[in-house]
């Protein structure tokens, strides 16, 4: 079994060969994993549609590369790949869109927290003229101060960030066209939290219900994971991602100094040493962040498809 270890599409894939690829990022799912591979086959092969099961293993550590074998030997359909090691689930799912052959792409994630049944009902939004089909999770549950407060905040800074109204940034249930998965290496880091890229290329986005039930075993992003993922976008997708601790940093700086007008003493020295040092750092992080925006060759715009001024959403969209 060969090692998937960058994102850079292979020929195979240049070309729509199949109608619907299922992009399946897999770490540590050996106990779940036979049955998602059954539930996907039962819900696909009455839609008489030609597919294909696209599963990354994310470096398991466990059964599941073993798995994917076991049941690519036996259904050609199912197409295994693995990463060299651990990179996380989203150059997981970047790999599989790279290796995706299909004119349509469903993503779903394999701890079985959503249902494959709901696929098809995503599939028929795509049918309806929309690119985008996001499912967002009905009663979902969980520990509120440690996953659904975290959660709530970065779905509201995304909706902020994307002009969207997208309700569910964590849901692993969706359906696209596959133009919007091509070339993701042009996105540079950007990668790292594909759902703002998506919505980004996106012409006309839905939200539909799929339904959900809490991870089986381990998983689930804990409280500090969350937190990570939140820096990662705010330094992604933020321009001046230094600015505001600049500005704090000023602030402070002049309580400092009126503090030590005051006679204040060793602690307006403190505060005005510490606002220096952060504002001085913030103007290193400023000129760092530019020159980190120069490798990564990002746009500085990019012009919409004439094919795609044609037309009106075919309903109202995210």
């Amino acid at each position: 079994m060969g090692h998937v270890t960058s994102v850079a599409p292979s020929p195979a894939s240049a070309a729509a060969e199949v109608d619907v690829s299922v992009l399946i990022p897999v770490y540590e799912n050996a106990g779940t994993l036979d049955e998602l591979l059954d539930r996907l086959l039962t819900t696909l092969e009455p839609l008489h549609i030609t597919f294909e099961l696209v599963c990354v293993d994310d470096g398991s550590r466990d059964d599941s590369l073993a798995i994917l074998e076991r049941r690519a030997a036996a259904d050609g359909r199912i197409r295994p790949f693995a990463l060299a090691r651990n990179f996380g689930s989203q150059a997981a799912s970047c790999a599989a869109c790279d290796q995706a052959r299909g004119r349509r792409i469903v993503h779903i994630d394999a701890d079985l927290e959503n249902y494959p049944e709901d696929i098809p009902r995503l599939l028929a939004e795509l049918d309806r003229g929309y690119d985008f089909a996001c499912g967002y999770r009905e009663d979902r549950q969980g520990a509120w101060l440690t996953r659904g407060l975290p959660s709530q905040l970065m779905n509201a800074y995304v909706r902020r960030h994307t002009g969207s109204d997208l309700r569910d940034v964590g849901c692993g249930l969706r359906a696209l066209d596959a133009r919007l998965v091509r070339d993701l290496a042009a996105e540079g880091e950007a990668r790292r939290l594909m759902t703002p890229v998506l919505l980004r290329r996106a012409r006309n986005v839905i939200q539909v219900p799929v339904r959900y039930r809490p991870k089986r075993g381990r998983g689930g992003h804990s409280f500090v994971s969350l937190l990570g993922i939140a820096v990662d976008y705010y330094m992604l997708t933020t321009r001046r991602p230094f600015l505001i601790t600049g500005l704090v940093s000023g602030a402070a700086l002049v309580c400092g100094v009126l503090t030590l007008v005051a006679g204040v003493g060793l602690p307006a020295v403190v505060i005005t040493c510490a606002a220096f040092l952060g504002g001085l750092l913030s103007l290193l992080g400023e000129y760092a962040q530019r020159l980190y925006v120069l490798a990564q060759r990002m746009p500085f715009y990019e012009l919409r498809d004439e094919g795609e001024r044609d037309g009106d959403p075919p309903g109202d969209s995210a």
